[in-house]
């Protein structure tokens, strides 16, 4: 494959490809040509979920992008840990990242380290095969009210869903701390998700800001919004 300024769509925690299947014809529909990578263990790849890590998704995006140029790389929720690594392996390839409600990592801080041991305990006693299972209808209600995801929606992912390799959260993503200096980022706060992912301080990182109103998986409950954000960031 070889394309000129792609936009390169990331999913969090349980999502692969198929979750920006709503996004995608609208991007493609005002000339922009997008790509979304299928990481291991992701959109029904059949790697072992304990034979996953950080790494490893690291390295699935990396080679997906050597083969790019000038890509804006898009990622959401946990996958701001996956493209802060890329960004740390391969920056020549990245011309534009675009964080969407996702987690900052810390340097030489895995997510669980930035949790805490609560969360890792918890988390880790849920996990099935090396895995842990997506949420349940009512986890997601109990934990993100106002998410947004109607009963058709749920019932569209429900079988395209897979556990996140729990792997992928014991691993740092960088050495260095994110800063302006490393590429052009911009954040796109969902002002549904409460509390919010991240407190996002644009000033003192430098990067453009932006908000959708919405809850935390707007690719799938407001398709044209995200379509139309991840647009104006990637063009500007």
């Amino acid at each position: 494959m070889n394309a000129n300024n792609p936009i390169v769509l990331i999913g969090g925690s349980g999502l692969g490809p198929w979750a920006w299947d709503r996004v995608t014809p609208l991007l493609t529909d005002h000339g922009f040509e997008s790509v979304t990578p299928r990481l291991r263990t992701t959109g029904g790849d059949a790697t072992p979920a304990e034979a996953v890590d950080l790494d490893a998704w690291v390295e699935d995006v990396c080679e997906v992008l050597s083969d790019l140029t000038e890509a804006t790389l898009v990622a959401h929720s946990f996958a701001g840990y996956v493209a802060a690594g890329v960004l740390e392996r391969q920056p020549h390839s990245v011309r534009r990242l675009i964080f969407i409600d996702a987690i900052l990592p810390r340097p030489n801080k895995s997510w669980f380290d930035v949790m805490g041991s609560g969360v890792a305990t918890f988390m880790t006693g849920l996990a099935q095969d090396g895995a842990i299972p997506w949420f349940t209808r009512e986890q997601l209600d109990q934990l993100y009210p106002g998410h947004g995801i109607s009963d058709a929606d749920f019932a569209w992912m429900g079988p395209r869903l897979a556990g996140q390799p729990i792997a992928t959260y014991t691993q740092a993503a960088i050495k260095e701390p994110l800063t302006a200096d490393a590429v052009r980022a911009a954040y796109v706060r969902c002002l549904v998700t409460n509390p919010p992912v991240e407190d996002v301080s644009t000033e003192q990182l430098g990067w453009d800001y932006r908000t959708l109103a919405t809850g935390h998986w707007p690719m799938v409950t407001h398709p044209e919004e995200t379509a139309q954000v991840i647009m104006e960031l990637a063009g500007s």
